[in-house]
């Protein structure tokens, strides 16, 4: 369980998952209402589907910048494709949701109802597709394929660069408070360790030892910590997908009585190679031009792009050698920009890291 000062960061995925059920009840609401013809009660479920929508991004941002990427437990990997499946289509369209929405609101309120009724058409069902998918990929992560006690990787190695002061409560005192940690590119796992030390002459039980986070376990080698002893605190992460900086997070609570502690880790993975645009946007009726796909190898040993495809008929994908094993662009052209239109580049490297070998490039045609 990841906490920021008294804020239980496992609190926030239950919550989005019922802000998005009430989003698509709203949403279905507001649909029959208009088919109906009660329009101002169309208006009336439709605030309320934004209300709940909005409140819903404000959450899931605050808990992800404090709680970190989630990842989905390997042990299941075909439930990890179908949850990959639902995911990449599910981030794409919330992405592009965000101005259609707006643009779909700001016509309503000015009266412009057939500029709002085409705008509709195709903005409610992604809307409606986002808010069913969230509750999906709750269940999915959260309820469903939970990992088991022993999914773990075993730990490798990682350096402990900076470590944070100690931290008191309850009449513990936990060092560091903070630390942060260099792993390498296709690292699977990281152990963390934080030391607990009672200067009082009484024992001290833990209340409370957790971590919401599907990708990390967390455990205390001696509880309650006798007096005048100590006790290690072993953290364990899953970092198989992170990338570049990701900060991660204990909630420790010596007694009932005491303050929660938060003992902080900021995991750094240099990035090995570089996608830039990673999202390549077109808007409808523009000159459906060329636009690149810069990709860039970072590290000494070559990383060579033997495929690059788009998925989409309707946009071409030209791969453009600058040098081999060091620089390549992905040059994508429409052939018109007349509709909406989301797709991806699925990209083949011989990068010999599993989750580096084959990146995706989005793209979309938006209004």
């Amino acid at each position: 369980m990841t906490v920021l000062g008294e804020i239980d960061y496992s609190v926030f995925p239950p919550i989005n998952a019922t802000l998005n059920s009430i989003s698509t009840v709203l949403l279905l609401t507001g649909f029959f209402l208009i088919k109906a013809g009660k329009r101002e009660a169309h208006q009336k479920a439709m605030v309320g589907a934004l209300a709940s929508s909005a409140v819903f991004l404000a959450c899931y941002l605050f808990y992800h910048y404090g709680a970190g990427h989630t990842v989905f437990p390997k042990e299941y990997p075909v439930a990890r494709k179908v949850y990959l499946t639902i995911l990449i289509p599910h981030i794409i369209l919330a992405v592009v949701n965000v101005p259609l929405i707006l643009m779909l609101v700001i016509a309503a309120f000015r009266g412009k109802f057939e500029k709002h009724k085409k705008l509709a058409r195709f903005t409610f069902p992604s809307w409606l597709f986002v808010s069913v998918t969230g509750v999906v990929i709750y269940f999915m992560v959260y309820v469903w394929f939970v990992p088991s006690e022993n999914s773990e990787s075993p730990a490798e190695e990682a350096k402990a660069e900076r470590v944070g002061p100690a931290t008191e409560s309850g009449g513990l005192v936990f060092s560091p408070a903070t630390q942060e940690l260099q792993a390498e590119p296709g690292d699977e796992s990281v152990e963390v360790y934080f030391s607990v030390k009672n200067p009082t002459d009484q024992d001290i039980s833990i209340a409370s030892i957790r971590s919401g986070c599907t990708c990390l376990a967390v455990t205390i080698d001696n509880d309650p910590v006798p007096a005048g002893g100590e006790a290690t605190i072993t953290g364990e992460f899953d970092i198989s997908e992170l990338r570049g900086t990701s900060v991660k997070s204990i909630s420790v609570k010596p007694d009932r009585r005491s303050r929660p502690v938060v003992l902080s880790t900021t995991i750094q993975i240099d990035e090995i190679y570089t996608l830039a645009e990673s999202l390549t946007t077109w808007k409808v009726g523009e000159d459906p031009e060329t636009k690149t796909i810069e990709f860039r190898v970072l590290r000494e040993e070559p990383i060579r792009i033997l495929n690059a495809e788009s998925q989409r008929a309707e946009v071409v994908c030209e791969l453009v050698v600058l040098e081999e094993g060091r620089a390549y662009d992905l040059k994508l052209t429409p052939d018109s920009t007349d509709g909406s239109l989301l797709g991806m580049v699925r990209i083949e490297t011989d990068c010999e890291l599993e989750n580096y070998s084959r990146p995706l490039a989005y793209y979309a045609i938006q209004r």
